[in-house]
């Protein structure tokens, strides 16, 4: 029997085939498909050599070096741990201690932001390859460890394995028919699982090619879409918003083919207005850090607005009563379970949450709540945890949020509960006004009223100069209480 492949038995694969095709560019240089890995050996020959610890953390933004570093950890048969570029030393300090690495790789330009940490820091260029060959990957291997707030804000180290990697990447890159005519524009932070899955190992196992952009800017984006004849973008709502707004006032030609949303529900207002600007509809799909991460999307023939698509082709999924824990029929609301080779191994040293999330049979518990109608759709409606109960009915923050986001002063829109003596809890959003524009509460609140039930409705609303927000661009709603 053949061994089971991991993903760089198939990025040789493709390697073999045409050694000179684009791989990885970036605004400072351009790496074939043999470039990456040959790049990718030598940083993993020195990783092997500069640490004996399991995992290697990467403070680096998507980049050509990122993309050799991640994969250099893999030829040394250690897991990456990406390190979001925007936490403070001492958070960073917490997930280095927690997580196990002793090494951390930057570049030289960040280096001295890293001094104060617990652990060696090395710039990729003080690396010294030993041209020594480490074990290869097996496919139940740590490929990543991803660090997650989630909605409790306590970071938690998720694990995801080379086959939960590869079987995304396989999977998505079937579903919107992915292969070497593709251009992918990667702009997502790396410590982003769409990101590592998304525009990075899916595209190169099809034989597409990246694009870079270190940092998310609408002018670097649109540019680089332009000049580098980008056909694929994938990113979450907030950045396609802004986009939007600066396409709409210049119209620039473009060679996008499609364009993907994830992270977080696609208000259809966005989808409208991209649809209107760029010419090309926005697909939305739906997936978490635990499984690694799409779990369904709007496939390429088969796009159904108002719903995160089907299912992957390896996803099983049920809608569960919360309480009862009994699966409900389709078209029914109710917490949202998966199953498959594409869900984590568990979150690290923390055996309790993990048990809370995975049953003994292999399904997660997502949190989210939605439902499954006939046609096998999905529709998300927002996390269990931050439903609002309003008089013993059920408001979930995304259709407050996206009724809100229709009126054009709105710029930016977060809405939680708030305890109400007579009703339980009532609505409180929190809204920065877009640039340029003037609205009060009272106006905002019978705009609300022309688009939802009266128990939806805010009671009260706050303005704010911003939202506190993820790297992104998503809306913390835990930091709004």
């Amino acid at each position: 029997m053949a061994e089971e492949p991991v993903l760089l038995d198939l990025l040789e694969r493709r390697c073999a085939e045409q050694p000179d095709a684009p791989a990885v560019g970036d605004p400072f240089r351009s790496l074939t498909r043999q470039q990456l890995l040959g790049e990718a050996r030598a940083l993993g020959s020195a990783i092997a050599a500069a640490t004996e610890r399991p995992l290697v953390a990467l403070f680096l933004p998507m980049t050509g070096a990122f993309c050799s570093a991640f994969l250099g950890a893999w030829y040394a048969r250690k897991a990456v741990l990406p390190l979001n570029m925007l936490l403070k030393p001492e958070d960073l300090a917490s997930i280095l201690v927690d997580s196990g690495a002793d090494l951390v790789l930057t570049l030289p330009d960040f280096k001295d932001k890293l001094s104060a940490l617990p652990v060696r820091v090395l710039a990729l260029p003080e690396l010294r390859p030993t041209g020594a060959a480490a074990a290869r990957p097996g496919p139940d291997d740590l490929a990543t460890l991803l660090y997650t707030s989630g909605s409790t804000g306590r970071p938690k180290g998720v694990e995801l394995t080379h086959r939960n990697l590869l079987t995304n990447a396989e999977d998505g890159v079937q579903a919107m028919r992915l292969d070497a005519t593709h251009r992918f524009l990667a702009c997502l932070p790396t410590f982003h699982t769409y990101a590592i899955t998304g525009t990075f190992l899916a595209p190169l196992i099809a034989g597409s090619s990246v694009v870079c952009v270190p940092k998310f800017d609408t002018d670097a984006v649109l540019q680089t879409i332009r000049q580098a004849q980008c056909t694929v973008m994938i990113g979450v709502p907030s950045m396609y918003r802004l986009l939007i707004r600066k396409q709409e006032r210049e119209r620039l030609p473009h060679a996008l083919r499609l364009a993907i949303a994830g992270a977080e529900p696609l208000p259809a207002e966005v989808a409208d207005k991209f649809q209107q600007t760029f010419g090309i509809p926005l697909f939305e799909g739906y997936g978490m850090t635990e499984t690694s991460p799409v779990i369904s999307v709007n496939a390429v023939g088969q796009h159904k607005p108002g719903t995160a698509g089907r299912l992957m082709a390896r996803v099983q999924a049920k809608v569960v009563d919360p309480e009862t824990l009994r699966e409900l029929p389709p078209g029914s609301i109710g917490e949202i379970w998966v199953k498959g080779p594409s869900i984590m191994r568990g979150y690290r040293n923390r055996p309790e949450e993990t048990a809370q999330v995975l049953t003994k049979d292999g399904w997660l518990r997502t949190g989210d709540m939605g439902c499954l109608d006939a046609e096998g759709y999905l529709k998300i409606t927002g996390r269990f945890k931050e439903m609002i109960k309003v008089a013993g009915e059920m408001v979930f923050p995304a259709e407050v949020e996206n009724a809100l986001a229709k009126h054009p002063a709105v710029g930016e829109v977060g809405v939680i509960g708030e305890k109400d003596e007579r009703r339980g809890e009532s609505v409180k959003a929190f809204v920065a006004l877009a640039p340029g524009k003037t609205a009060k509460a009272d106006e905002l609140i019978e705009h609300c009223r022309r688009l939802l039930a009266p128990f939806q409705v805010p009671r009260t609303i706050e303005f704010r100069d911003a939202l506190p927000k993820a790297p992104t661009g998503k809306v913390l709603r835990r930091l709004l209480k």
